[in-house]
């Protein structure tokens, strides 16, 4: 949730300034107030790799004797002589310290509010022996990931417990279990919404999509709000998720850069929390996006490259990302990195994908592959090379039907093969493709065509075509839209 910069500033991993943003980002974002430490040890967990017992202890905002202190009252005796040295030694194990037992697991979960799987991972199972990994089975599906992070115990701390009411009472919140407020078909209908609204994307204005996605992403957040089973709520994550990423890529069209960067960690989070590959890696290629055109290449290939590490199935293809990847190092001119991301890219790009309605709005198309290919290359001095994507780029726009054309794409194009020729010393070929672009009727206008314009009209401005009346002529016009912007 906060920026690189905050993380680095951290005296350790999650301390109280990070979590303490972390909470406002979620409660700006609606996130009720109870499902906020769910949140947020889950976020400690995947961005600071905290063990899961001290993720849900910072997160509960507990130090180690408090939570030693409210052990001992869940356990129903304060005198039971559970210390804060303990709970450390806990949450160090198995590296050192002692194994919790199950019913010690069972206390810190209620002291937590959360269950008892919530305070388990992978590297606990594999440090287990066979007979101790036959007790903590029982457990293994207690685990919250995928479902509404657990109240917490509504008695008092300090205050002895009470007996429990069974008089109907255990058999009326079974039942209430049931109910749900969204069924199997609504879901269905926003999904369509969703991936209707990813392929009208093209040929809609930045600010109208982003509009209909704000509406989205509200309801969605009323819906989580309420009840429903454990598969539709880890439903409704994954469609926020999806929702969040591609508002934040389209508050990037609109030059939002701050409101596309909060998106895609609430995105983050949304996908992280359903536990889910595709959710993780399409955010990873909207983070790397926005990362880029923000001005942070270096992240920008670093968040590409590790969204290639979670693997789907064969409908989802590499394509994209490896890309974002080369593109990332283009902005820093990191030439070796460059050519091994577009030498992986093109040994898969002529595959016959098909690929799935639910990852079609991040798997970009082809003319807009052969563009990113051709903007890297050029980035790195390989101009002939560039040129020759940029030609296909522009002959792969023009075989889609219009309804799938992005318009920005032949604008983006016409500017980035008038640079080429600018590299090659052809000055009329620029004014060519740049003539070309001034008289294009298309508003408006993404931020990025904003950001290559002033790229290229600085390249026209420079020493090499000083003297030139027609770089001048050239310059004037495009200071004139960049303005109009």
């Amino acid at each position: 949730m906060l920026s690189r910069a905050d993380m680095s500033r951290q005296t350790k991993p999650g301390d109280k300034a990070y979590r303490t943003g972390l909470r406002g980002r979620l409660t700006a974002l609606g996130v009720a107030d109870e499902h906020v430490p769910a949140w947020v040890a889950r976020d400690l967990i995947q961005e600071c790799r905290l063990r899961p017992r001290t993720a849900w202890r910072l997160a509960s905002e507990l130090s180690l004797e408090m939570a030693a202190h409210r052990y001992n009252v869940v356990h129903g005796d304060p005198r039971a002589g559970m210390r804060g040295s303990r709970i450390w030694e806990y949450e160090k194990w198995p590296d050192r310290g002692v194994r919790p037992t199950l019913p010690t697991l069972r206390i810190l979960a209620q002291v937590y509010g959360t269950e008892c799987g919530s305070l388990i991972d992978l590297r606990d199972l594999e440090s287990l022996r066979p007979k101790e990994l036959a007790e903590y089975r029982s457990v293994f599906h207690e685990t919250a990931t995928v479902s509404q992070p657990a109240a917490v115990a509504r008695r008092s701390w300090g205050s002895p417990a009470t007996d429990p009411h069974p008089d109907g009472e255990v058999l009326a919140e079974a039942v209430n279990l049931t109910k749900t407020n969204v069924d199997d078909v609504q879901i269905e209908d926003l999904w369509s919404e969703m991936n209707s609204l990813g392929d009208a994307y093209p040929r809609m204005s930045p600010a109208s999509v982003l509009r209909q996605l704000s509406v989205m992403r509200a309801r969605l957040s009323t819906l989580i709000e309420g009840r429903q089973r454990p598969k539709q709520t880890r439903d409704l994550y994954l469609l926020s998720a999806k929702c969040c990423a591609m508002m934040a890529w389209t508050a990037a069209d609109l030059g939002r850069y701050d409101l596309a960067q909060e998106l895609n960690s609430a995105a983050w989070l949304y996908g992280s929390y359903a536990d889910d590959q595709l959710a993780r890696r399409q955010v990873r290629s909207s983070q790397a996006r926005v990362a880029y055109w923000a001005g942070n290449g270096v992240e920008s290939a670093r968040l590409a490259a590790d969204g290639l590490r979670y693997r789907v199935n064969r409908s989802v293809t590499d394509l994209p990302l490896i890309l974002a990847e080369a593109r990332g190092w283009a902005g820093v001119q990191a030439e070796r990195q460059v050519l091994d991301a577009i030498g992986r890219w093109s040994r898969i790009e002529d595959t016959d994908l098909t690929v799935a309605d639910e990852d079609r709005f991040f798997n970009i198309s082809k003319d807009r592959r052969h563009y990113m290919a051709g903007t890297s290359l050029l980035s790195v001095g390989r101009t002939d090379l560039a040129l020759a994507e940029l030609r296909t780029a522009r002959e792969e726009h023009l075989t889609l039907p219009p309804e799938q054309r992005w318009e920005a794409m032949e604008l983006m194009i016409q500017i980035d093969t008038g640079r080429a020729y600018l590299r090659l010393g052809e000055l009329d070929g620029a004014a060519e493709e740049l003539e070309s672009f001034l008289e294009a009727d298309v508003a408006p206008r993404p931020d990025m065509v904003r950001s290559m314009l002033r790229v290229v009209t600085t390249e026209l401005a420079g020493f090499r075509w000083h003297g030139s009346a027609m770089a001048q002529a050239l310059v004037e016009a495009l200071l004139d839209v960049c303005t109009s912007f």
